[in-house]
């Protein structure tokens, strides 16, 4: 169960150099079929900081193709994790558990923006099996696909996003239904990892968040093995996913189409049908991290909607099922 006190740093050994807490936020302008996201990562006991913020419009399908993107490591960490600025621009900070306000203004002055959230729903515990019922089987099998980000602390909040942002001059006013996330605990950033996560948002009525485990073939198609966490919010209620599908067509390992089936814990099933208007291969400024992630236009019941479809890959991963042998 997430408590007020996890917007802030949390209680850790001061000898563990691995101790580490996240902050990820993503939003979108869909009439101008623009994605972005920001991203810090502290590490307190090391007194350092990491943040990203990315931003793309239209389909991008190479790295140099984004239209924006300030990765920034070495950061000094900040006292207070619940509000700060970093010194490369950006501010977090959290009013309460759902109340949060995010801005930025690049050194150069090539993006800046003014966002706040508020969350439809009390944030949903992942590592809790009262909330979560995957939690409990997790539990009981390591899967080095998962990684460390949803191991050990973590919430997911969906909510209302409104402010505006100013990209290379160009200003967009942003007023979408999205999501963002805590992470908390030791991270070893080992390149085992192998998971995506999909998120749909047709406004208070309905939003659904996936995070399943991955798998490739030599001929790098990606299968959706496993559910991890899921769950529906409608009107602020939250139901947990008990099973999930996700069938997925891809360029580039970019999703450009695809079909999820869920069911809840009420036993109702969901089909969301998603096209993308937009991708880009980024994610954060882990580099042991190879991200792709694609803003899909989602219809599901009659309602149209918006989200994010994204897979994250451990390089190490990755290279042991697609690299090739000139022997």
């Amino acid at each position: 169960m997430i408590k007020s006190s996890d917007t802030e740093f949390h209680r850790f050994d001061p000898s563990d150099r691995l101790w580490t807490e996240t902050t990820y936020l993503a939003f979108n302008v869909p009439e101008a079929a623009l994605h972005g996201t920001l991203y810090v990562l502290a590490r307190p006991n090391m007194g350092v900081a990491m943040s990203s913020v990315v931003i793309a419009r239209g389909v991008r399908r190479r790295p140099h193709e984004v239209d924006f993107c300030d990765p920034q490591i070495h950061l000094p960490c900040p006292e207070s994790y619940a509000r700060f600025t970093l010194a490369n621009g950006l501010s977090v900070e959290a009013e309460s558990l759902t109340d949060w306000r995010f801005a930025y203004e690049h050194k150069l002055k090539a993006c800046s923006f003014e966002l706040s959230l508020r969350g439809m729903h009390h944030p949903f515990d992942p590592t809790d099996p009262r909330e979560n019922p995957a939690a409990a089987k997790a539990s009981q099998v390591s899967d080095p696909r998962v990684g460390d980000a949803w191991s050990h602390g973590h919430f997911d909040l969906k909510g209302r996003i409104r402010g505006a942002l100013t990209l290379r001059g160009q200003r967009y006013e942003v007023h979408c239904y999205e999501g963002m996330d805590r992470s908390w605990g030791p991270r070893n950033e080992t390149p085992d990892r192998a998971t995506a996560y999909i998120s749909v948002n047709c406004g208070e009525d309905m939003s659904m968040w996936l995070t399943m485990t991955l798998d490739v073939s030599p001929d790098g198609h990606a299968r959706y093995e496993k559910l991890n966490s899921g769950f529906i919010v409608e009107h602020g209620v939250v139901t947990p996913v008990v099973a999930a599908t996700v069938e997925a067509t891809t360029v580039d390992m970019l999703a450009i189409s695809d079909r999820i089936l869920a069911v809840d814990a009420r036993g109702r099933s969901h089909e969301f049908l998603g096209a993308a208007i937009g991708t880009r291969p980024m994610g954060s400024i882990n580099p042991s991290i190879a991200a792709f992630v694609s803003l899909m236009r989602y219809q599901y019941a009659g309602r149209v909607g918006h989200g994010g479809h994204g897979k994250l890959f451990g390089l190490n991963y990755l290279a042991q099922r697609l690299a090739r042998s000139d022997a």
